[in-house]
């Protein structure tokens, strides 16, 4: 465990001091919620919509080549202006002037011409989504080493980056809506699986509120209810258990016309039978 602890220690501490520059600023780039790039405590603003897609499209694939083709489908979609291309030059150049105005090209994140397109080279430790990637796949690594305590620590610090939908407000152009939906997915299953740790933790009573919370938010979401269901009937409130059983069924046939799936008819079996096991299908290391 010991081992484990220094790895994370080592991660963290790492990307902080490679995310600090001369004058002791920090600088990050963020798409875990709205496009953000700080320097210090303060956003650096780039107004520009076309400015924020093009960057966003850039990170979204870090240190690779996007091709002018790519870029122009994220710009304008299906409907490109026959001066494309060359519009596209416009913003590059405008891009990386604002870089270089702020101090953050050649430094935090060079952009460069690469054929067929642009390519957007990002220094360890500032873009929030490998962050969060390595720190969950820390956490996975903590979790199926069998230190519990040490891997809900590691989640929670890799769930503290999402500060609201990834790419809020530029979700409408194929890539960017493609990544932002696979970074939610990613973020509701290190959600999950935290979730499933502090159960096995025993920390059935603080998981209650945040569980309803999480299901008030997103009624359909039949392993948030499964979860509810186990935290409740562990912390002697079978009776609650079943009664957000029966809510979130009767919505599923209401709305979609569809009875719960294999996960959520397992919690309600374990509340029924009084199993105290984790009747669940993501389990927090498997």
């Amino acid at each position: 465990m010991t081992v484990l602890m220094e790895a994370g220690t080592a991660v963290q501490a790492q990307a902080v001091a490679q995310a600090e520059s001369a004058t002791g600023h920090t600088v990050a780039l963020r798409l875990l919620g709205p496009l953000e790039v700080y320097l210090g405590p303060a956003e650096v603003a780039l107004p520009q919509r076309k400015l924020r897609q093009l960057l966003a499209t850039l990170l979204i694939r870090p240190n690779a080549t996007v091709s002018n083709e790519a870029l122009i489908c994220e710009l304008w979609d299906d409907q490109p202006p026959a001066t494309a291309l060359a519009a596209l030059r416009v913003y590059v150049s405008q891009l990386r002037k604002f870089l270089i105005r702020h101090g953050l090209d050649g430094r935090w994140c060079t952009l460069r011409t690469r054929a067929p397109g642009y390519q957007l080279q990002v220094t360890d430790g500032i873009l929030d989504t490998v962050c969060f990637d390595r720190m969950a796949a820390l956490a996975w690594e903590s979790a199926e080493a069998g230190h519990h305590e040490l891997a809900s620590r590691q989640y929670r610090e890799a769930l503290a980056l999402r500060r609201g939908p990834a790419l809020e407000g530029l979700r409408d152009s194929p890539a960017l809506a493609g990544a932002a939906l696979q970074y939610d997915e990613a973020w509701l299953t290190a959600l999950k699986r935290r979730i499933d740790l502090d159960l096995l933790l025993g920390r059935h009573p603080e998981l209650v509120g945040e569980l309803r919370r999480l299901l008030a938010e997103d009624p359909l979401n039949e392993g948030f209810c499964a979860r509810l269901m186990m935290a409740l009937h562990r912390s002697g409130r079978s009776g609650e258990a079943l009664a957000a059983y029966r809510r979130t069924r009767g919505q599923l046939i209401e709305e979609l016309g569809i009875e719960p799936g294999l996960e959520l008819r397992r919690a309600h079996q374990a509340v029924l039978t009084d199993d105290v096991a984790l009747p669940l299908e993501s389990r927090a290391s498997a």
